[in-house]
């Protein structure tokens, strides 16, 4: 995907943002956002840095996946420390594995099977090393409508 692509796919949430808030024209004729409903989140346009007269920066979504939910209990719930400036939190997973080696018959050998490895359950555990997600993200000012 092009940038240009990527910028055409930000671009509609940002345009349907403009209309959810009732903005007249380019020329800025109504940016009061008096169409948006209070409490609304809208993110800004990424050369946009501070927010519209009427609203206020969501900091509680500084740092933050923001994401939608159907359960009224979990609305504005905090999980886990915030996001710094430009971060890629490394993160570690947990792991178990399990290998049934089964039994095979050496026929016509000298000896016993002592190299190889012997018929049974092998087990391994353990975490693996930090990493970073090296997803690409975009910092975005985010507004609240007062």
């Amino acid at each position: 995907m092009t940038p240009t692509h990527t910028w055409r796919w930000l671009s509609i949430p940002i345009l349907l943002g403009g209309l959810a808030l009732g903005l007249r024209s380019a020329s800025g004729d109504d940016a009061s956002g008096g169409d948006a409903p209070t409490g609304m989140l809208t993110f800004m346009a990424a050369d946009v840095t501070t927010c519209p007269q009427g609203f206020r920066v969501a900091t509680e979504a500084q740092g933050r996946l923001v994401v939608g939910v159907t359960d009224a209990d979990a609305v504005g719930k905090l999980i886990g420390t915030a996001l710094t400036n430009q971060e890629d939190r490394t993160h570690v997973h947990s792991f178990q594995t399990a290998v049934d080696l089964p039994y095979k018959s050496i026929s016509a050998a000298n000896g016993g099977n002592g190299q190889g490895a012997k018929a049974a359950r092998y087990t391994n555990d353990g975490n693996t090393e930090p990493a970073a997600t090296g997803l690409p993200f975009v910092q975005l000012v985010g507004c609240v409508k007062q």
